[in-house]
């Protein structure tokens, strides 16, 4: 699996193991036991130009996860997330799909979030945000898939 640094990847599996982590082996690893703190001290002194995170954001609250992310921005960081959590998918760029005999599913964010029969078939469905816009789009409230609540909620409100 080749991994461009100009892309944040999302790593989807509902079984996170061993041999999975194993692909990322060759990239510092930041394990889900640390708090925010200690996760933001240790981002900062932090050399790679890549940075791999297992399950490391499902304890964050979302205004943590916001700036762990625009820390790794002004440090010119990618990084490669590792989650059972279809809501951190919104978080990449680029979303790889695991299933038990290996890729099942990989492309740019807005790709891989059109698949949702696939998505459903591994045991994931979307994301909140992406699946409510669709609804709305339905009803033809909107015309386009929504990434981020806020932008929706402007856009409601507008």
């Amino acid at each position: 699996m080749k991994i461009k640094e100009e892309y944040n990847y999302v790593i989807l599996s509902n079984e996170i193991n061993r041999l999975l982590l194993a692909k990322f082996s060759e990239y510092p690893m930041i394990d889900s036991d640390m708090n925010y703190n200690e996760l933001k001290m240790k981002l900062e002194f932090h050399t790679s130009k890549i940075v791999v995170f297992n399950n490391t954001f499902y304890n964050l609250r979302d205004e943590e996860q916001k700036e762990i992310l625009d820390l790794l921005k002004r440090q010119n960081m990618h990084f490669i997330l590792i989650t059972s959590n279809i809501e951190e998918a919104l978080l990449g760029d680029y979303i790889i799909v695991f299933d038990k005999k290996g890729i099942f599913l990989e492309g740019l964010k807005n790709e891989v979030l059109k698949e949702e029969k696939k998505l459903k078939k591994v045991g994931f469905g979307l994301p909140f945000v992406v699946d409510l816009s669709i609804q709305l789009n339905y009803y033809d409230i909107f015309k386009k898939v929504y990434f981020d609540m806020n932008e929706l909620v402007s856009d409601l409100w507008n």
